[in-house]
């Protein structure tokens, strides 16, 4: 029992050194203002993004949020207390967005100090909205900043499904490798153009560090040690 506690402690040691704070800037859509005090208005009930929090129940289109921008179509939709509740704080997003016409849109965010080769792995919440196919698509892209987005590109991970399906928010989980320094993580509503769409909430993008194993010895020595000097005490 001793050894398996001093292994314990190690695991749970090699464990605290991979732990890192996420790479997204507001992944779960919280913060309502922006660090220079930019001014955000909604496109259909013209709120202001700072009173936003404010509201107990309520949506609007904002062509910006912290940490994100739109790169196609009408805005990001940003909810809160309706369609469902979110699954991680109040607001969540929808990105087939009001109004009709183009409401298929794209919020992009930038990612920099990435390590070139590297590994980093993205988790998202994914809800479905109605029970039609082709209506909830969530498409995920992953490319270099200087790469113009193109609508030809493929998309790196695609979460799709009806209500009757996903009932409840579901994590997705996707690793992506680091090309470049700086990188946009893009998600985009795909599907039918009918305001109606997958929702998302929770964003998170964490690198993926393993310990070398010469360090995973040296700990697990070390351990051994501390319950052989216990022994001998």
């Amino acid at each position: 029992m001793k050894i398996i506690h001093c292994i314990s402690i190690a695991f749970i040691f090699l464990t605290s050194l991979s732990a890192q704070a996420t790479l997204i800037t507001n992944g779960s859509f919280e913060q309502t203002n922006f660090a220079d005090d930019q001014l955000s208005i909604g496109e259909i009930f013209s709120t202001e993004l700072s009173a936003f929090e404010r509201k107990k129940r309520g949506w609007d289109v904002f062509e910006a949020l912290p940490g994100w921008r739109t790169t196609a179509g009408n805005g990001i939709e940003l909810q809160k207390g309706v369609v469902t509740n979110s699954q991680h704080g109040s607001h969540h997003i929808e990105l087939d967005s009001h109004q009709r016409g183009g409401s298929n849109s794209m919020m992009t965010q930038t990612i920099d100090s990435l390590i070139i080769g590297n590994e980093y792995l993205l988790e998202f919440f994914y809800k479905a909205r109605t029970n039609n196919k082709n209506d909830n698509g969530i498409n995920v892209y992953w490319y270099d900043t200087p790469t113009a987005f193109d609508a030809s590109m493929e998309a790196m991970y695609i979460a799709d499904a009806t209500r009757r399906e996903t009932p409840n928010w579901q994590k997705q989980s996707v690793v992506f490798t680091a090309t470049a320094s700086s990188m946009e993580l893009s998600f985009a509503s795909v599907g039918k153009q009918n305001t109606l769409g997958g929702l998302v909430d929770n964003v998170s993008l964490n690198q993926i560090t393993q310990v070398p194993e010469p360090s995973i010895l040296v700990l697990l020595m070390l351990s051994l040690g501390l319950l052989v000097s216990r022994r001998k005490s």
